[in-house]
């Protein structure tokens, strides 16, 4: 499953992340003895400049195996603070043209259905630290 982290601070590495998300894989007893391990596949650190206020903001998107695992590292980290900042944890879904909600309705207008196609994004994409420009 692929779990989002959302502000989290825009120095964080990635040994950071994991050192933040490894208490909440090993946390429960009954996981520990009942199901299997835990296990972190790969981390994408995502900084975002925003456009209009000129701030830095940092996501993550880690990917959890096996998902009762992921569920739990949400429920456990969603609302904590770390290194001085209160976190978002979800779950993190890819979006695309094709499970759109809006194109499988035949009463939406084609004007407000292409507005999705359009780049609307007010963030700039930079680069993280460690990470070549």
């Amino acid at each position: 499953m692929l779990v989002f982290f959302k502000n989290i601070p825009p120095t964080t590495q990635k040994s950071d992340l994991i050192e933040v998300i490894k208490p909440a894989i090993k946390r429960n007893l009954f996981y520990r003895l009942f199901s299997l391990p835990g296990t972190i596949v790969d981390i994408t650190l995502l900084n975002l400049l925003d456009n209009e206020q000129n701030i830095l903001n940092a996501h993550g998107v880690v990917t959890i195996m096996p998902d009762d695992v992921a569920s739990l590292v949400i429920k456990q980290l969603d609302r904590k603070v770390v290194n001085g900042r209160r976190i978002t944890v979800r779950e993190y879904h890819i979006r695309s043209e094709q499970n759109d909600p809006r194109r499988a309705s035949n009463d939406i207008p084609q004007d407000i259905i292409d507005q999705r196609v359009g780049d609307r994004r007010q963030y700039k994409l930079v680069p993280c630290l460690g990470m070549p420009a």
